[in-house]
């Protein structure tokens, strides 16, 4: 991501709300908390392709680009991946449990199926830490081969396939508890078919690939000034985005209860999107933290939350009151992956000088 520094700060906040759909606050409201934390991963896939194509048209420049950011994205899930799987073998060798059997529970035809078609299953999640978040990572490893596959003809078909894919996504989430809706012996309104790289993160990194053309076309035919007034338009608008996303969720939440995604989740998204050229040089603080620890965040929160789960289940560290777990992750997240890390260099730092 460029020096924006106003996503950034959304950033820093979506890997945090990420945390309360794994360690809820108590019912009702952290249902609605919960369900507002639901932007968080299609603006991930939104702003990745915001700045993933922005300047390029010709096959060559997309495949270089997007080849560039698939081997930066695999070796980062190959390390994430690695430190979770290393975790597991250390849980399941504490509780004494039958590695083999584990294993084989994990790694069986239909796990590895549904890892390969909708990138979660067992294989990327245990016993040991329950959620699959890493889902994210192989999802977009995916988009991004999609891209390269695709270049040639990218430019011209993202734009109808990311409205396509967007209305088949929120419209079949909607008909999940209503109608089954099957496609070749496939039921589409099943979560984790539409919770995966074809139905979310294919159309959420497109329409940030839209959304950066829209910007660079805008730059391309106005004057600075110009497009100050513009963007500062487009903040209204945002602002407006952003607050009928926020209502429209909780009303979703009442009528359909806890979804993977929202209709108000969209408009979260482009809420920030249109907010954020206009305030993409605000902020003193937040934004250093979202840029230098938020992916941080997001990869190992839930090795922190397994951790104080297993530690309470041993007797080795207290049983934290749910009303407080979230917020405890969190702090726990940011002196981990911000504050320690800053402590060190400025150490570091002074023992230099």
């Amino acid at each position: 991501m460029k020096q924006n520094r106003f996503l950034y700060s959304i950033k820093l906040i979506a890997c945090l709300a990420v945390i309360t759909i794994h360690a809820k606050f108590p019912d009702p409201v952290g249902g609605y908390i919960a369900a507002l934390a639901r932007f968080a991963v299609p603006f991930f896939f939104a702003v990745s392709g915001r700045y993933l194509l922005s300047g390029v048209y010709t096959t060559g420049e997309i495949r270089a680009k997007a080849a560039r950011s698939l081997v930066k994205i695999v070796k980062t899930t190959a390390v994430v991946y690695a430190i979770y799987q290393l975790y597991s073998l250390i849980y399941h060798l504490i509780i004494k449990a039958d590695l083999p059997a584990v294993f084989a529970d994990r790694f069986n035809a239909a796990s590895i199926k549904r890892f390969i078609l909708f990138n979660t299953s067992m294989v990327i999640y245990d016993g040991s830490y329950v959620f699959d978040h890493m889902w994210y990572l192989f999802a977009y490893i995916y988009v991004l081969i999609f891209i390269v596959i695709m270049a040639p003809i990218l430019k011209k078909i993202y734009k109808p396939l990311t409205v396509l894919l967007l209305l088949s996504l929120h419209i079949l989430t909607w008909m999940q508890d209503y109608s089954l809706v099957r496609v070749l012996g496939l039921s589409l309104t099943t979560w984790y078919v539409l919770r995966s790289w074809l139905f979310t993160g294919i159309p959420y990194v497109l329409l940030g690939v839209l959304w950066a053309d829209v910007i660079d076309r805008l730059k391309k035919d106005r004057s600075k000034e110009d497009c100050e007034k513009t963007f500062s338009r487009m903040r209204t608008i945002g602002i407006c985005s952003l607050f009928l996303g926020i209502v429209s969720t909780c009303i979703e939440t009442y009528l359909i209860g806890d979804k993977d995604i929202y209709f108000g989740s969209f408009f979260m998204v482009m809420g920030i999107l249109l907010m954020s050229e206009s305030l993409s040089e605000k902020g003193k603080s937040v934004w250093k933290i979202g840029k230098e620890a938020s992916s941080n965040i997001y990869f190992y929160h839930v090795l922190i939350l397994a951790i104080i789960n297993f530690g309470a289940d041993m007797g080795v560290l207290p049983d934290i009151p749910v009303a407080i777990k979230p917020l405890t992750v969190m702090l726990l997240s940011l002196l981990f992956f911000y504050g320690l890390p800053q402590g060190y260099h400025r150490v570091v730092g002074a023992e230099k000088d």
